[in-house]
C-alpha cells in the first residue's frame, strides 16, 4: 500500500533520536499507569535533504538584501574547486556586506527561507 499524506500541505514527521527516547519514556510510563506526563509538541525536520549549503557569491552582497548564490560543493574538502551548477535564489543577508567571489554557508530556516550564517572575510 502506498503511503499518502492526509492533506496536500502536511509535512512528513521525522523525529530525532532525542525525540524517540522521549517518546519511549512517555509510552513506558503510560503503560505503567502514570497518566501525569506532560505532553511535548511534535517538531518536524526540514524536508530539504541539505538544510545547510556551501555557496559562493557572484556579486557584492549588501546587508539587508537578497542574493542568488552558486552552490559550491564539488571536490574534496577543503579543496572545493567548482560549482555544482545549482543556484539558490533569494538568500537573506541579515549580518554584513560580503564581497563578490567569497565562500559562505547558508541555512534553511523554519519559515522555508535561506539565510546567510557565515561568510569568508574580505
Amino acid at each position: 500500500m502506498a503511503r499518502q499524506r492526509a492533506n496536500k500541505g502536511d509535512r512528513a514527521v521525522v523525529p530525532t533520536a532525542d525525540a524517540m527516547r522521549r517518546i519511549g519514556r512517555a509510552v513506558a510510563a503510560y503503560e505503567r499507569g502514570d497518566r501525569s506526563i506532560q505532553a511535548y509538541p511534535l517538531r518536524t525536520a526540514s524536508e530539504d535533504p541539505d538544510p545547510v549549503r556551501l555557496c559562493k557569491t557572484t556579486a557584492a552582497w549588501a546587508k539587508g538584501t537578497l542574493a542568488t548564490l552558486n552552490v559550491w560543493e564539488s571536490g574534496t574538502p577543503p579543496s572545493e574547486t567548482q560549482t555544482t551548477g545549482e543556484t539558490i535564489e533569494d538568500v537573506v543577508n541579515k549580518f554584513a556586506a560580503v564581497a563578490s567571489g567569497k565562500f559562505c554557508m547558508i541555512a534553511k530556516a523554519g519559515n522555508g527561507s535561506w539565510y546567510l550564517i557565515a561568510a569568508e572575510c574580505s
